[in-house]
Order: structure tokens, then sequence, then C-alpha cells
């Protein structure tokens, strides 16, 4: 079982690099327009990397995010939290039921940033606070840089979720869902700049235009060596 997901897993390789490879175009466009209203949001990013760098790595915060995301999603999923404890370094959680997305949902579900947006909305819904779009986007910065640093530094510790399904195949579905969950953070935070429809359909012309040249490009060393026999 665990040799058919990881010939799935690499089946899923370019399909990753083609979807990252038009989100990535997307949020390089905005460096466009760091000069105006999207400069709070590339200050929050940088700011939360000089941060860790000149003070501390703000572990005991990751660590509650980390194990709130697999209660989430375990409840989401139908599963009762049993257990849950959070130290300055570790922490862990016991749930009813597991799944893959229950273990690896720290992972690839940035809490934080979310729980920012929902706020954000929210408030806008019943004061209207647009006004502080730019301190809303400085704290979108600042989050997803958390997300992305401190999940890079855990991963390389050996964390004993991506062995539940193979590490090969946990960091796949990581890359995958992560490209998923930012293409939805993008949309929600730049509106006017990035379309939810528009990039996926270009996401998915990418993948296919991929997936073919492989096909064909396949096709035609067959052909060959069936020339040369």
């Amino acid at each position: 079982m665990r040799f058919l997901k990881n010939i799935f897993a690499f089946l899923l390789i370019p399909a990753i690099g083609a979807a990252g490879y038009v989100l990535s175009k997307y949020l390089l466009c905005l460096v466009g327009f760091a000069k105006s209203q999207y400069a709070p949001f590339w200050l929050g990013v940088v700011c939360y990397i000089i941060f860790q760098a000149a003070f501390y790595r703000p572990m005991r915060i990751y660590v509650f995010g980390h194990e709130l995301s697999h209660a989430i999603v375990g409840i989401l999923s139908g599963a009762k939290v049993k257990k849950f404890k959070v130290d300055k370094e570790f922490g862990s959680v016991v749930l009813t039921e597991d799944n893959v997305c229950i273990a690896l949902a720290p992972y690839f579900f940035p809490i934080y940033t979310f729980a920012i947006i929902i706020i954000y909305i929210f408030l806008d819904w019943f004061v209207g606070i647009k006004s502080f779009y730019g301190y809303f986007l400085f704290l979108i910065g600042f989050s997803i840089a958390f997300h992305i640093v401190l999940t890079v530094y855990v991963l390389v510790t050996q964390q004993p979720d991506l062995k539940i399904y193979g590490v090969f195949f946990s960091f796949i579905v990581i890359f995958a869902v992560n490209v998923v969950m930012f293409t939805v953070i993008a949309a929600l935070v730049f509106p006017k700049e990035v379309n939810f429809k528009e990039i996926s359909f270009q996401i998915f012309v990418n993948i296919r235009n991929v997936y073919k040249s492989m096909y064909n490009g396949a096709l035609e060393v067959w052909l060959v060596f069936q020339k040369t026999k």
C-alpha cells in the first residue's frame, strides 16, 4: 500500500511544479505593487524574518497552532479530542480517529493566517474596517512568514507525523495542499489582482500541458525504441 502511495506521490510532482509555477507568477506580479497598497504585506514578511533572526523563535505559539490544527481537522473529520497538551517545544493531541489530513494538517494549514482573514472579514461585515486594510496585509504577511519559516524548521527535525503515511508521500501531499491553500489565501487577500477562477483555470491548463508533454515525450521514446528492435 505504501508503495502505491509513493508511486502516486511521484506522479504528482509535475502537477505540483506546474501549479506552483502559476502561483509564483501571480505572487511575483504583486511585487510590482509593493510601492502602493501591497507594501504592508511584504513588510510583514520581512519583519517576521528579522524578528526571528534578531530575537527568538516563537515555538510555543507555533506548537499551540500546530496541535490546534490537528484538533480542528480531526473534529471536522468526525473525531473527538481526548487529550490536548502544549509545551515550549513540543505538544500532543490524542484523537479518536486519524487520517492523512489530520496527521499533516499543521504543515499545510496556516491557522493563524486564516484566523486573521476570518476576523477581518467578520469585522468588516459589521463595522467596516477597510481603512485598516494595510494593517491587515501586514499581519497576513507576518503570519505567512511565521507559518513557512517554522514549518520548514519542524519538517527538518524528523516529525513523527510524517512517518505515519511515509515521509516521501507526506512531503508531496504537504507541498500539493500548500499550493492550494496559498492560492485560496491570495484570492482572499488580493481580490483585485488574483481571481480564484482565473488562477485555477491557468493551473489546470498548465498541469494538463505538462502531462501532455510528458506523454508525447514518452511516446516518442517508445517509438524510437521500437524502431531499433
